[in-house]
């Protein structure tokens, strides 16, 4: 992704990678979520695999367990937002999703072919007054 973002896709987006204001770090996005301090991130946007229920690599899957999705909620700011996109509605997720944060929205997301992915949002940990 990095290397597209740099390259053939640069134009689409003005260069954003080039503002000095942006700084990428590779690395798993597991790995850095679980590692963030607590209230590191104003949002986290999971764009993994095909979401939650149909998963190409098996190791992503750690993303959307309790606990994946529980370091994702630590590592929010108390007016953070999680986002998970994925290829079909998750009922599992969005229950794993209502025990952890106070708000949980699906929302569609027209694509020519077939039926709508879906953008999954958590917002106001549970346990943390949501800011909104």
């Amino acid at each position: 992704m990095i290397r597209w973002n740099r390259g053939h896709l640069a134009p689409l987006h003005g260069d954003a990678l080039a503002d000095p204001r942006v700084s990428v770090h590779e690395a798993d996005v597991a790995d850095v979520i679980a590692a963030a301090a607590p209230g590191s991130f104003d949002a986290i946007c999971l764009d993994t695999d095909n979401g939650p229920d149909w998963l190409v690599s098996p190791a992503n899957a750690r993303l959307y367990t309790d606990s994946g999705l529980a370091a994702a909620a630590r590592a929010l700011s108390p007016g953070g937002i999680l986002a998970v996109w994925s290829a079909a509605p998750s009922p599992a997720l969005v229950a794993r999703m209502g025990g952890l944060f106070t708000g949980v929205t699906t929302l569609e997301v027209p694509v020519e072919r077939g039926a709508p992915d879906v953008v999954t949002l958590g917002s106001g940990r549970a346990g943390r007054p949501s800011v909104e």
